[in-house]
């Protein structure tokens, strides 16, 4: 009977040794699955976020695109507006100025074109650098060239920088209405 009772103890033994084994197994499973849907939760969420990150990749490629397509067109017009202007300038009448207006019966028109040079040099952004550059046209009444000559040196000879660059003779009626119209 003795026996019976080791076996009967042993079995019991065993099988509580057994249940602690199963216990810690079950244990270990249900870890390992929290891990998983751990793991596929946050695999689901990189998901998630990897497709609204190639959402707003598109939407960026075809803002770009937009902005492309809008920054060439008002290119185009930039270009076009360049050009009126140019045009716009290039016939606009260049602005007489009158030198004095002492006249003598004798005098007759002559257009001097004054520059200065040193105005840009000085001061590039002076708002009348580039027209003093190119020169500007004053109607001076005088006798001779060199007489109209004189008379715009004798203007600008107190400042530094002043030339007369070309002395001609005035061709055209400056005073007829056809002039004026076109000069506006």
């Amino acid at each position: 009977m003795m026996i019976n009772f080791i076996i009967v103890l042993a079995i019991v033994a065993i099988g509580a040794w057994l249940g602690n084994v199963l216990m810690t197994v079950e244990q270990r499973v249900s870890q390992a699955r929290q891990r998983v849907r751990g793991v596929r939760n946050r695999l689901d969420k990189l998901d998630a976020t990897i497709h609204r990150l190639h959402r707003e990749e598109e939407n960026l490629h075809a803002e770009i695109e937009e902005l492309t397509r809008d920054i060439v067109e008002l290119r185009k017009k930039q270009v076009e507006v360049q050009q009126r202007l140019t045009e716009a300038q290039s016939k606009r009448r260049p602005q007489i100025l009158i030198l004095t207006d002492r006249r003598n019966p004798g005098d007759k028109e002559w257009l001097v074109t004054v520059v200065n040079q040193q105005i840009g040099e000085i001061d590039a952004t002076h708002p009348l650098a580039v027209e003093w550059a190119r020169g500007r046209n004053y109607l001076v009444w005088a006798e001779s060239d060199r007489e109209a000559a004189e008379r715009a040196n004798r203007r600008f000879s107190a400042r530094p920088g002043y030339q007369v660059r070309s002395v001609a003779p005035v061709k055209e009626d400056l005073y007829s209405p056809s002039a004026a119209r076109s000069a506006a």
